[in-house]
């Protein structure tokens, strides 16, 4: 069975997802604006306590911009997994890459070394993903090839395009070479059409984030008139409705 992923931003964007049948969350803040960065914890906690059957996902990314990061960025990923599973997740999404652009192994390593560690201190297996730093990647097969070898669970791509929907040969490509080993979860610009195309390719999930924008002005001292990200219903429940079908 294909899963479903919702990309959520707050706890009635968990709720939601729930309700209408999604299999799991990615959580994350500032999707639109940076891509997505590290939530906090107690926001983690209370999307955990919603109780989807495959939990939450928290991305832990410091910044936007390059997935090449300094040695203080990485100390603060590695403790950020750690709060992330003590607090309730049952899977981070992480990343890194080389100066190159080549997965950054040692890193990938110690990332997943902590998460597996956290989680033994609460009793709780953890799932590992990569996040969309694969697709800048020049040669996705050799960094499918070093995931596996580190024991991720699944690789977060749009095959390399600028969205999911453009990247289908690639993803089949990609489904095919891991024959099973790791799962290739399809996400960047995933439309309800788009779903049935990408279901083919023989991807194990689809990620999309159904987010709609909610006027809520905050002055001068709180963003101005930026509008906010909520989850909205609707495309979700089509969502699950397409993956299903």
């Amino acid at each position: 069975m294909t899963m479903l992923e919702i990309a959520v931003q707050d706890v009635e964007g968990a709720r939601i997802a729930k309700e209408e049948g999604a299999d799991r969350i990615e959580l994350c803040v500032a999707l639109g604006a940076t891509g997505g960065l590290t939530a906090s914890v107690g926001l983690i906690a209370a999307c955990a306590a919603v109780g989807l059957p495959y939990g939450v996902q928290a991305l832990v990314r410091p910044r936007a911009g390059s997935f090449v990061f300094d040695a203080d960025e990485k100390a603060v990923q590695l403790a950020d997994v750690r709060a992330a599973v003590r607090a309730g997740a049952c899977g981070v999404v992480v990343g890194g890459l080389t100066e190159d652009g080549a997965v950054d192994v040692p890193f990938a390593g110690a990332l997943a070394e902590a998460a597996h560690a956290a989680g033994r201190e609460v009793g709780r297996d953890v799932a590992l993903t990569f996040h969309r730093a694969f697709d800048m990647t020049p040669d996705g097969f050799t960094a499918l090839d070093e995931l596996i070898g580190l024991g991720y669970t699944r690789v977060l791509t749009s095959g390399g395009a600028p969205d999911a929907p453009s990247g289908i040969g690639r993803l089949r490509e990609l489904a095919d070479h891991a024959a099973g080993r790791i799962e290739i979860q399809a996400g960047g610009g995933v439309t309800i059409p788009s779903i049935a195309a990408l279901k083919a390719t023989g991807v194990d999930a689809v990620h999309l984030s159904a987010k709609k924008l909610v006027a809520a002005a905050g002055g001068p001292g709180g963003g101005g008139d930026t509008p906010v990200e909520r989850t909205d219903r609707d495309t979700v429940r089509a969502a699950v409705a397409a993956v299903r079908a």
